[in-house]
Formats: C-alpha cells, sequence, structure tokens
C-alpha cells in the first residue's frame, strides 16, 4: 500500500532558487493546460501517457513537457470519466513530477533531510532546494521502508509544498468474519454488529448553511468585480470541508479500533455523482457529509492496517430485508426506520443496510450485475425461499446469515451464488 506525505513547506530554500521554481511552474502550467484543451478539443477520452509529444513552443524540456503531458491526461481522463461539461482550467500551481526532473537527494547534514533537485528552464543549471521533514513524517518514513521517487510540488498563496509517497507491502490475515459497514449521511458509519460510530452534527449544518450564505455574498460580490473588469474572488470555503474530515477521521479509527480480530470488511460501491435531492439543502448537507471521501478514506485506513476488504452491489441495500430478503421501498417508512412488510422485522435502517452489506461479501453473481438488473434477481430469490420466511426464528441481532424456521426446525441460510 502507499501513503502520500503532505505539507512538507520549501521554506528553507533562498530566494533566488525559489523564483526559478516559479518560472518552471508558470511554464509548466501553461504548457498543460494546453494539453488539456487539445486533448477536450479531439474528444480524446483515454489518452495515451507515452504516446509521442504534441508540437509545442516552450522553453521547458522534453522531460517537462512529458511530465505535462501525463499530468494532463490523467486530468482529462478525470474529467470524462466524472461527467463534467465545462473544460478544466488549472487555477492552482500543482506540479507533478517525476525523477527525471525533481530527484530527492539524502542530506548530508543534520540539519536537512533531503535536497530537492530541481531542473529548471536553463538546461544543465538544476537548484537544490533543503527539505525538512516533520515528527510525523520521519514516522511514516519509517513504517514505510521504500521511498518513492516521484514528488508533486504545490503553491497555495506564496509558499511552496512538497508531496511524497512512501510504500510497503502489507500481508493480510486469513478472514474469520464479515462485518457491513454502511456509509451515511445521518450517522457517518454504521456497522452490521449494531455499532454506529461519528455523525454529521447540528454543528456541521450550521457551518453548511453558514458557507452557503458566504458562498452567495461572493458571488454577488463577483457580479460586481466583472462589470468593473476586476479579478474574481475565490468561492471555496475549506473550513466546514476540514471540519468534517475531522470528524471522519475519527470516527473510522474509533470503528476500525472495535473490529474483531481476523475481520473482513464488506462496504457500498457508492456513485456520490449519482445522489440528487429535490432540496437544494439536502443537497448541501450530502456534499458536506462528504460520502465519496469517507468511501475512500476507509480504504485507506484498511489498507494500512492490513485488513481485507471488498466492494459490493449497493443498488436495494436500503430496502431490502436482512431477514427474509423482501425489498421495498416502503420498508424504509422514515429515514432511520426500518420495518419489512413481509415478515415484521424492525430494525434501524443504518444496521439493516450493513446487514445486507455483509451478506453480499461473498455474493459474486449479485455483486457481477449492474444495478438495473438487481432488483428482479433479488425478488426472484425470495420467491425462491418463501417456505422458509413463513416461519422466522431468528432474532433482531442474530446476524447477516440469520437463522430461519422451517416447519419449526431452524436451518440456516446462505446467500446464493
Amino acid at each position: 500500500m502507499k501513503k502520500a506525505i503532505t505539507h512538507l513547506k520549501l521554506s528553507d530554500g533562498n530566494a533566488g532558487k525559489l523564483t526559478q521554481l516559479d518560472a518552471v511552474a508558470a511554464e509548466y502550467m501553461r504548457v498543460t493546460q494546453n494539453y488539456i484543451d487539445l486533448l477536450i478539443f479531439n474528444a480524446d477520452k483515454t489518452p495515451d501517457k507515452y504516446a509521442d509529444l504534441p508540437g509545442a513552443t516552450t522553453p521547458l524540456s522534453v522531460r517537462w513537457q512529458r511530465c505535462a503531458w501525463q499530468q494532463a491526461c490523467g486530468t482529462v481522463q478525470s474529467w470524462y470519466a466524472n461527467e463534467r461539461t465545462k473544460p478544466p482550467v488549472l487555477h492552482s500551481m500543482c506540479i507533478q513530477g517525476n525523477a527525471n526532473v525533481i530527484v530527492l537527494e539524502p542530506s548530508e547534514t543534520p540539519r536537512f533531510d533531503f535536497w530537492l533537485r530541481i531542473s529548471t528552464l536553463n538546461a544543465g543549471h538544476p537548484v537544490r532546494i533543503p527539505l525538512k521533514l516533520y515528527g510525523k513524517a520521519r514516522q511514516a518514513i519509517a513504517d514505510f521502508p521504500k521511498l518513492c521517487t516521484g514528488v508533486t510540488l504545490t503553491k497555495r498563496g506564496a509558499q511552496w509544498y512538497a508531496t511524497l509517497v512512501v510504500e510497503r507491502k502489507t500481508a493480510k490475515p486469513a478472514t474469520k468474519t464479515v462485518i457491513g459497514v454502511d456509509i451515511g449521511m445521518k450517522r457517518i458509519v454504521a456497522t452490521s454488529e449494531g455499532q454506529s460510530y461519528g455523525e454529521v452534527s447540528a454543528v456541521l449544518r450550521q457551518r453548511t448553511e453558514r458557507a452557503t450564505a458566504k458562498r452567495r455574498r461572493k458571488q454577488k460580490l463577483n457580479r460586481c468585480l466583472k462589470r468593473k473588469g476586476l479579478a474574481a474572488v475565490n468561492l471555496s470555503d475549506h473550513k466546514a470541508q476540514a471540519f468534517a474530515r475531522n470528524e471522519i477521521g475519527r470516527a473510522l479509527n474509533t470503528m476500525l479500533d472495535d473490529l474483531p480480530p481476523a475481520s473482513a470488511v464488506a462496504l457500498e460501491r457508492l456513485t456520490v455523482k449519482d445522489m440528487r435531492f429535490k432540496s437544494r439543502m439536502m443537497n448541501r448537507w450530502l456534499s458536506a457529509a462528504q460520502l465519496g471521501y469517507t468511501r475512500d478514506k476507509l480504504k485507506f485506513k484498511l489498507d494500512e492496517r492490513g485488513i481485507r476488504y471488498r466492494s459490493v452491489q449497493p443498488a436495494y441495500t436500503s430496502q431490502q430485508c436482512s431477514r427474509c430478503g423482501y425489498v421495498d421501498p416502503k420498508n424504509r417508512p422514515s429515514q432511520a426506520q426500518f420495518k419489512c412488510l413481509a415478515c415484521d422485522f424492525e430494525s434501524n435502517a443504518d444496521w439493516n443496510g450493513a446487514l445486507n452489506i455483509a451478506e453480499r461479501f461473498g455474493d459474486d453473481e449479485l455483486n457481477h450485475l449492474p444495478f438495473g438488473a438487481v432488483k428482479s434477481l433479488l425478488e426472484q430469490r425470495y420467491q425462491e425461499r418463501l417456505p422458509a420466511t413463513r416461519s422466522v426464528a431468528a432474532e433482531p441481532g442474530s446476524g447477516p446469515l440469520a437463522a430461519r424456521a422451517i416447519n419449526g426446525q431452524p436451518v440456516q441460510l446462505t446467500p446464493t451464488s
């Protein structure tokens, strides 16, 4: 697995070297933007990162141009994958350099940890900028023995930062139990063991409402600035986002600490971009909940701890009864409550969804189906085991593969695969 070490300040470099870095970055971003515009103009949805470089008039070396081309290819692929309509415009300084243009050299003095040797517009005259690690960065390098050669440089305001990537091989133990994890808007995560961790609190909702009001004021200001021919102000507000991510991190750490030994985790294959509400405020809260970030952060933490996981088919996990398998949207009388219309099973909606997610961990037949074909298979399975669901012997909390009774004799049902 890989881990990024971020926010490494390049504050110890002298002004002359940083000025040369600024010059390289400005030209690099211009060339990258030109490549992006060219790829979108040609409607190239899967550009080849190793194709011949388009002709360009630039003082950048061929190696710098190759980095710019690869960064442009990645940006365009992401743009098409997310079905965006407005062409991407690069606003912030971000250089994704490889070992051909940015080299990490170990420092021979205890004052610094590394030197960044960066190629400049003046061929054959690179600059060396000292890099000092903070405590957690040194610990990460100690825990992850392989230091990758790629370095990302970003500029925020007048400050340059470096991002390094470290890697290690993680052996994952054999699985004894499967825990389903449901990611939601009310509770950050809920597990099939009946536990819930974190929640989208009232404080976050208030922050979201304040951020929305602030954004509206900025939009009005930008309209005035545009009429006067002045530069627009940035609409982004990172405070509410940072607050939410801090809450998410704490909730995920607590959940993983509570996992039984040798557990595997099943989580939904979420596609957040397709989630929409009729209410604009609900959509803002959906954005504030950062479901996609929670999913990706959970995967990273599972890899970091060496825990096996699988992303399963998410269709109808919130409408399907975890006891009898009956699927109906009316099984959810409210956002928090689940009550099956077929077997009268009642539970918290998040817990019921987590039980369904856990049961789909080894269900290859269901997981390979497209979203639209899932309901018919679930209905077919329910009809096939309908005689077994008329008499239910299991109590709530018996697990995703709950015991049923046929003619008064308890049996154990397993998922069809």
